[in-house]
């Protein structure tokens, strides 16, 4: 049996929700996240060119700069430790798996959502149907760029 821990998610809208997620996939998470969803949405001219861990390493790279030039020791010392780390462990088939396991997680959310839906339209709750399709907008455009970034990979 699995034991998942609530985590603290926010979507593309900086919107936040709680989710369930395997305690050692946590950290795999949050290390992508930061990565492939703290940084614009269009990845600069410097790293467009390379992919996976190399991609990586000099998107970390770039925010440790802006960092520096923005004056946030606290973060230039966060994201060098997470640079590091990333250096050590990091492979393209572990990206790659993460993402295919972020891709089911957003399926299985999306799911429950459209469940949620039908249930909230079949009792005529108008406030709720409204909410489950803001919410399956979010899902499916978070599940469209995590898509995307996977099939970079293919």
């Amino acid at each position: 049996m699995r034991t998942l821990a609530p985590v603290a998610v926010f979507n593309c809208k900086g919107m936040m929700a709680m989710k369930k997620m395997n305690p050692g996939f946590i950290f795999k998470a949050s290390a992508l996240a930061v990565t492939l969803f703290s940084m614009p949405a269009m990845a600069s001219e410097e790293c467009a060119d390379l992919t996976g861990c190399d991609r990586k390493f000099c998107e970390m790279e770039r925010q440790i700069e802006e960092a520096k030039n923005n004056g946030n020791p606290h973060k230039v010392a966060g994201l060098k430790k997470a640079l590091s780390e990333a250096k050590e462990n990091c492979t393209d088939e572990g990206l790659y798996q993460d993402l295919q396991e972020e891709v089911d997680a957003s399926k299985s959310d999306l799911a429950g959502y459209e469940e949620d839906l039908a249930e909230a339209r079949q009792d005529g709750e108008d406030k709720k149907v409204a909410k489950y399709l803001r919410k399956i907008q979010e899902e499916k455009t978070e599940l469209e760029q995590l898509q995307k970034a996977l099939s970079e990979y293919e």
